[in-house]
């Protein structure tokens, strides 16, 4: 191999190693925006059969892109979607929190962020009980 196709494949090398990292690994602490929560304005009858698992403490369900949860302190209704890349969060009744399995972020049950990538709280709603009915508000 002569010398100048060898300089010249050499520095298509080195340069593949210093492009290619940044083509394939994507950063989970990219910039950007943050998934946005939505608008909610709904009602859960926990009388209901497909709600009844509400009615005890340290459960939780999925309507709207929200979890609610009943915790020891009351319902809570907070976004599903985590703030660093939209994957589905799930409440953890024994550390009372809400954790997300992709990336590891961890929220506390009033939605602010305690651990990982994620770069917002989730967004928490208003919940008001009115006998057998939740209502879901923000």
């Amino acid at each position: 191999m002569k010398r100048r196709k060898f300089i010249i494949k050499s520095g298509a090398i080195v340069g593949l190693a210093v492009v290619a990292p940044s083509l394939f690994l994507e950063s989970c602490a990219k910039g950007g925006a943050s998934p946005s929560a939505p608008n909610v304005n709904f009602k859960i009858d926990l009388s209901s059969a497909q709600y009844q698992s509400l009615n005890t403490v340290g459960n939780y369900i999925y309507k709207n892109n929200v979890i609610v949860v009943n915790t020891t302190q009351g319902f809570i209704a907070l976004s599903k979607i985590c703030t660093h890349q939209g994957c589905t969060v799930a409440y953890n009744r024994n550390a009372n929190d809400l954790q997300c399995p992709c990336h590891g972020a961890v929220y506390n049950d009033s939605g602010k962020v305690m651990g990982g990538p994620a770069p917002t709280p989730l967004k928490k709603y208003s919940v008001v009980k009115n006998g057998n009915i939740l209502a879901i508000k923000g």
